[in-house]
């Protein structure tokens, strides 16, 4: 009976997934073969994490509805209490484009022509983006015109930051526009500005999270410890009526975790390059 119900808690906790996961909306830009294979490594571990826990929980208590949570929260907690990977990834980006365009507009200025500019960029680009830049100074050699590579370059980054940059050699690239390394510098100190501003807030919001972690550790404690030591104080969730009532509370829960998190996400520039082949419609870029 035990294994029965670890059976049916796994089962249930990993259709909810997959449903969360296909409704869940994707990416449009294209992944590299590097970077699928990484996810795929990811999301194995974390599936099978999911599936054990479920299991566990499911024989512990004989609660399908308990499995199913269980389930839930092992994929969704970590990235809930652990570090904000996210944030970091996103700010070694932001400044990683800064230090991009201020090389840009210094190597313009010895009166380099924009193709080798963009080369010899590339080779001495930050980590975070060399992959993509190496992929754009290689687009011309390869017989793409520069204002393609230049959309391509910005599809795959799917970056407001990087849109800037692009949006201002796809000027100098199309219009013929000149002295743009003023607001290549224009646009590396205003994602200056941004990494400095997402870093204030990160930092203001560090307490909410620490909190998130408090609130969640005592609750599963508490949980933890009931089910271990005073099961009879849970008996009432034997019941189907119990089972729904458990349900509604862990989607309470869960409601209030999710609002906590989105609150706590910090809100990003609308790009103005969407990846369309037509010519850029966007406003011109102003240095300030």
């Amino acid at each position: 009976m035990r294994a029965l119900f670890a059976l049916l808690g796994a089962g249930i906790a990993l259709a909810v997934l997959l449903l969360v996961s296909g409704l869940r909306p994707r990416p449009k830009r294209p992944r590299t073969r590097r970077a699928r294979r990484q996810d795929l490594g990811i999301s194995a571990v974390r599936l099978a994490g999911v599936l054990a826990v479920a299991a566990v929980v499911g024989v512990a208590t004989r609660w399908p509805v308990a499995a199913v949570l269980a389930g839930i929260a092992a994929y969704t907690l970590p990235a809930v209490i652990g570090p904000d990977r996210a944030h970091k990834r996103d700010l070694a980006r932001v400044e990683a484009v800064a230090a991009w365009a201020e090389n840009l507009s210094g190597t313009l200025r010895s009166a380099a022509g924009l193709e080798q500019t963009i080369v010899e960029t590339a080779a001495v680009a930050p980590a975070e983006i060399r992959d993509e830049l190496i992929a754009l100074g290689a687009a011309p050699r390869a017989g793409i015109r520069l204002p393609q590579a230049l959309r391509s370059f910005a599809r795959d980054m799917a970056d407001p930051t990087a849109d800037l940059v692009a949006n201002v050699l796809l000027q100098a690239a199309e219009h013929e526009a000149r002295d743009i390394s003023g607001s290549l510098a224009g646009v590396g100190r205003a994602a200056r500005r941004q990494a400095s501003a997402r870093l204030r807030i990160a930092t203001g919001r560090a307490r909410t999270r620490t909190s998130v972690r408090i609130i969640i550790t005592v609750v599963l404690l508490s949980v933890v410890g009931l089910v271990l030591f005073a099961r009879d104080f849970l008996s009432p969730y034997d019941t189907a009526l119990g089972q729904l009532i458990l349900a509604v509370l862990g989607a309470g829960f869960a409601a209030c975790l999710l609002w906590m998190v989105r609150i706590g996400r910090i809100p990003d520039m609308p790009r103005i390059l969407t990846g369309q082949d037509d010519p850029v419609a966007a406003g011109q870029v102003t240095a300030r």
